[in-house]
């Protein structure tokens, strides 16, 4: 798939995240906010920016026939490279939301108990009111990253700006998953600054990049062609027309 050519987008400055406000950063999987808006997230924490992260799936299908890693365990541990991810981009543990379901079985919107993830969501967005909102592409190649986006989409975000952040959209995309220029508006924001911040938040995934699970040699692995689209100085958002 030919992904929209967007070298010709012009660099935000990172100053311009001081007017994002409070930002949640929805992600599917652990990795996924370090991956997509690792950047974003250590610029809105440098200009003082209050930050959320949702984590919505508990990630244990990665590895699912290690022994060393059952379940339960292999969650406990993408949660805890979250939480070392998210310290060195600056966001505290006490903002950090698990909601723990099913990895590859977010609710979808016509699946079982989407109704009651909405409830939940709109509640959480109560409480924590954010002005903007980054959550995956709608269309991006992974059922639990599609999931994430009409979550978002249906809950009560009290008209926070929604910017939507592709993943595997390079890599797995095909014909007509990409942004349209009649929905969406590219955005790409200058990480320079910050851009050894996100590749050391990244390298906290180590199960998920280094082969800290040595005992499932099919597992999942981010390929060093993968982690190269996301060690660029910019990130590239977009947002709905």
């Amino acid at each position: 798939m030919n992904q929209n050519n967007n070298d010709n987008i012009p660099l935000a400055p990172e100053q311009c995240v001081t007017g994002f406000g409070t930002t949640l950063i929805v992600a599917p999987h652990a990795d996924d906010e370090s991956l997509g808006c690792g950047g974003v997230i250590s610029l809105l924490r440098k200009f003082g920016q209050n930050v959320y992260i949702l984590l919505l799936s508990d990630g244990t299908l990665s590895h699912p026939n290690s022994k060393e890693y059952p379940a339960e365990k292999l969650r406990d541990l993408r949660e805890k490279e979250l939480l070392d991810a998210a310290e060195i981009l600056g966001v505290p543990a006490a903002n950090i939301v698990f909601c723990r379901y099913k990895d590859r079985n977010v609710p979808s919107v016509h699946q079982e108990g989407f109704e009651n993830a909405v409830k939940s969501i709109s509640k959480m967005m109560g409480m924590i009111q954010p002005q903007s909102i980054f959550v995956p592409w709608r269309r991006d190649p992974h059922p639990d990253h599609q999931a994430a986006f009409q979550l978002i989409n249906a809950s009560e975000t009290s008209n926070a700006k929604i910017y939507e952040y592709p993943i595997w959209l390079k890599e797995l995309g095909n014909e007509g998953d990409e942004p349209s220029q009649n929905e969406s508006m590219p955005f790409r924001l200058n990480i320079n600054s910050v851009l050894a911040q996100k590749q050391e938040a990244i390298s906290k995934h180590r199960s998920q990049i280094d082969g800290l699970i040595t005992d499932d040699p099919e597992g999942f692995q981010l390929s060093q062609e993968m982690l190269s689209q996301f060690n660029v100085p910019y990130e590239t958002f977009f947002i709905s027309k």
